[in-house]
Parts: C-alpha cells; structure tokens; sequence
C-alpha cells in the first residue's frame, strides 16, 4: 500500500522522482525501488514523506484512509459525498465524470461556449 500511496501523492504535487530523490537526499534510483515495492522506508523517511505530503504515516501505510489535506475544500467535500453514495449512485456519479471528462477531452466545451 505504502509504494501505491506515495505514487498517488507525488503525482497529485506534480514531482518526478528525480524532484522526490533530492527532498530525501537519495538516488533516483533509490526512491523508484519505493514505489515499486522493492525496498523498504526507514522510520526517518516515512515521517519525512508524511511532513511532506502533510499526511499521517497510518495513511502512508495504508492504516487509515483519511482524505488527504493536500484536496481542496471542494475536493474534500465530493470525496465525502461520493463515500455516503450506494452502489448504484455512485455508478451513476462515476459515468457522469467520465462523460464530462470525455466532452472536455474532445473540445466540446470550447465549442459550445464559443457559440
């Protein structure tokens, strides 16, 4: 979990890995085998990363799915709506983003606007 969370994160802040090795004073190399799952964080480095994302190291560690502070005030509010949604609503919810996402995708809203 830990690997697939810090993956999550640091694609959210816009980082490479190369930016992630340096904030830790590793190689590149080093941190990737973090996110692969092939090596493990010492205590020190999952209390930095946590400071870091400003997140708690039971989240990092997949112990508790709080919703990160790094979401906005919207973000954090949507995640919450779509937690108390059944199944079938929140399929719903689910087909109505990826349609969204898809017109923005294509132009359609450019072109409707321009209208």
């Amino acid at each position: 979990m830990l690997h697939l969370r810090l993956l999550e994160l640091r694609k959210s802040k816009g980082l490479t890995q190369v930016e992630m090795a340096k904030l830790l004073k590793i190689t590149p190399q080093a941190y990737s085998l973090y996110e692969t799952n092939k090596n493990n964080i010492s205590n020190e480095t999952l209390c930095i990363l946590a400071d870091f994302f400003e997140v708690s190291t039971d989240y990092l560690l997949g112990r508790q799915e709080e919703i990160p502070s790094f979401l906005n005030e919207r973000e954090r509010f949507l995640i919450e709506l779509y937690r108390s949604l059944d199944d079938r609503a929140r399929d719903n919810y689910t087909n109505a983003m990826i349609f969204e996402s898809d017109r923005l995708k294509s132009g359609m809203y450019k072109k409707q606007n321009q209208q």
